[in-house]
């Protein structure tokens, strides 16, 4: 069995575990692992700061920063980061998701502040 049948396998059998909705479900949670590795491997875990994937629509990643200096950090290197999801992402199961944009907010007590 090649890596796409296996691929393919698991993700049909995750989806019918998981009823309506879950192939979007299972995409989004692959996002967002990958965004986390891909954020640790550049650099960009740091200890007091963090972000995380919320939601994906229309190939535009929804993330929010706890902090702003890390939120305008991900506004420029959102290019090479794209990249890198999108590589990290390829041959996983369940991961159909395809990022062509990033939009970053600022995580506030009272809502959000985009940038």
């Amino acid at each position: 069995m090649s890596r796409e049948e296996a691929a393919a396998a698991v993700q049909r059998a995750l989806a019918a575990c998981m009823g309506p909705g879950a192939a979007e479900q299972l995409a989004l949670a692959q996002a967002r692992l990958a965004w986390d590795e891909t954020l640790a491997a550049a650099g960009l875990a740091r200890p007091g700061m963090s972000s995380r994937l919320l939601t994906v629509r229309s190939g535009v990643a929804h993330v929010e920063a706890t902090e702003p200096i890390l939120a305008q950090e991900l506004r420029l290197r959102a290019g090479p980061l794209l990249v890198a999801l999108n590589e990290r992402m390829l041959g996983r199961p369940g991961a159909t998701i395809v990022l062509r944009g990033l939009n970053v907010s600022v995580g506030r007590s009272r809502g959000s502040v985009n940038l």
